[in-house]
């Protein structure tokens, strides 16, 4: 009995053995999760194999110290054994550039409609969707320029004819600050962002979870503070308020509406005194960036207008070949079919993954966004005119898709004439009348990169807890930002080297 079970022991441990000799590993092409079959697998002491249409492979390694994968158009690429063992027996093999290059000139031809389905397909499978660590650097810039500043001191039973005359001259002075210095604001940011998908247990939906860290911002301004169409209108009471009497108190009305009750600029100061005046941003306002690239990039996934590839709502076009960063693409152009349709473009696909390199697109003839026109009853005009968005997409180590690189440039027209009310609360209810016309084109530049993605676990990704969105941290040093490594789109511009 002994010896049977010592010959089955003996027997177990020799195929333990032999087994230990043979391992399997997979081989793709580079930055993607394509199987290459057929791949020469050959070793140092003159054993081998092949890999099978999954890109699978099986090898004795018994006696063996390196291993060569050779495939034609592909760099061939030789492995110690302890090399292959730490990227687990998964090799990625990169295309011959010149071999490539005669590849591209002949990609294969294909219909319209088999692209676009195996585009919408490859970019739901290929999206990625895990928990994951990036590195960003968003860049905002906002320009106004005035095609008409008029500030008109009309009439006063409040103000003194000296007081009124320096008034005058400081909304003369105002005007004149911003309509010849273009007043113009830059904000940069950089640091780390990870990002998980959780289940909404309210509605069943999944959303993402987005968190940031080591976050630091800079702020340029080009005139004073921050200034914005929202803001003038109060500039421009402050001036008149503070020639007004300290002791009395006013109400403020604009055309039929009153804006504000009760004010005086004694409370105004006082109330301006209190507030702590930190040069700092919100810690998590920089998500609504990394949020806005990330849904535009997921366009494939509308249900509505805004899927470009929906032929409901567009008309689709395959286009010439043309070449990204020495790869030939297809391209598909894209136009509006309907009128809730507002976009026209281009999607430039991949031809062996079919995943999406390069989104562009902007309002079509005779499309515009968001537009107001109240100027005869209101004084109010509004209309953005141009929006123009640009998108860029690379992969992981594990051929998973993610958008890269996001540029949004928004023009707007803005067009504000109204008469200004103030109205003393006493008896004798003394008034100032002024008006302002204020007519100004606003530019507006928004980007991000985000790169260095890494998967990372799920739970290392904190949920948030209340208080966590009022964090604010206070803007760099210009001393600090001068020596830093993303000054003035720095990164945006080498990540960009490569499509140029």
């Amino acid at each position: 009995m002994n010896k049977k079970r010592l010959l089955i022991y003996l027997i177990f441990f020799v195929n333990l053995t032999l087994s230990a000799q043979k391992k399997s590993g997979k081989i793709f092409v580079k930055n993607t999760n394509i199987p290459i079959e057929n791949v020469a697998i050959a070793t140092n002491i003159n054993t081998g194999t092949t890999s099978n249409k999954y890109g699978k492979f099986n090898i004795d390694l018994k006696n063996v110290k390196t291993i060569t994968f050779s495939f034609l158009g592909y760099e061939t690429q030789t492995f110690s054994v302890n090399q292959l063992k730490i990227l687990n027996f998964t090799v990625y093999l990169t295309e011959e550039v010149n071999q490539l290059k005669e590849i591209e000139l002949n990609i294969a031809k294909i219909s319209l409609e088999s692209l676009v389905s195996k585009t919408v397909d490859s970019m739901k499978k290929n999206y990625i969707s895990e928990a994951v660590k990036q590195n960003f650097y968003v860049y905002e810039k906002q320009k106004m320029d005035f095609q008409q500043l008029e500030l008109d001191l009309k009439s006063s039973s409040l103000l003194s004819r000296k007081n009124r005359n320096l008034a005058q001259s400081e909304l003369e002075k105002f005007s004149k600050d911003i309509k010849t210095k273009s007043p113009e604001f830059v904000k940069e940011f950089n640091g780390d962002i990870s990002s998980k998908e959780v289940l909404n247990t309210k509605n069943n939906k999944k959303l993402k979870i987005k968190r940031v860290n080591g976050i630091i911002g800079y702020k340029k301004n080009a005139i004073g503070k921050d200034l914005t169409i929202h803001n003038i209108q109060e500039k421009l009471q402050n001036i008149i308020l503070k020639h007004l009497k300290n002791d009395k108190t006013y109400k403020i009305k604009t055309g039929l509406f009153q804006v504000e009750d009760s004010l005086s600029f004694k409370e105004l100061t006082l109330k301006s005194d209190s507030i702590k005046k930190e040069n700092s941003f919100n810690k998590y306002r920089i998500t609504s960036n990394a949020i806005d690239a990330e849904k535009k990039g997921l366009f494939f996934n509308n249900e509505n207008e805004l899927n470009f590839l929906n032929g409901k709502y567009y008309n689709l076009k395959l286009e010439k070949n043309e070449t990204i960063n020495s790869q030939k693409v297809y391209v598909i152009s894209f136009s509006p079919r309907k009128s809730k349709a507002k976009f026209s473009g281009k999607v430039y696909v991949e031809p062996y993954s079919f995943t999406v390199k390069k989104l562009i697109y902007n309002y079509a003839k005779g499309k515009r966004g968001e537009h107001i026109n109240l100027k005869w009853l209101l004084g109010i005009k509004y209309s953005e005119n141009e929006n123009t968005t640009l998108l860029l997409y690379e992969k992981n180590h594990l051929g998973k898709v993610y958008a890269s690189y996001f540029k949004n440039t928004i023009k707007n027209y803005a067009y504000i004439n109204r008469p200004i009310k103030f109205i003393e609360n006493s008896k004798k209810k003394e008034k100032l009348k002024f008006n302002i016309k204020v007519e100004l084109i606003m530019n507006e530049t928004n980007e991000i990169l985000l790169n260095n993605t890494v998967l990372v676990a799920k739970e290392s990704i904190l949920d948030f807890k209340k208080g966590d969105f009022k964090e604010s941290k206070k803007y760099i040093s210009k001393e600090t930002y001068l020596a830093s490594n993303w000054k003035n789109r720095k990164l945006i511009e080498d990540y960009l080297k490569k499509y140029q």
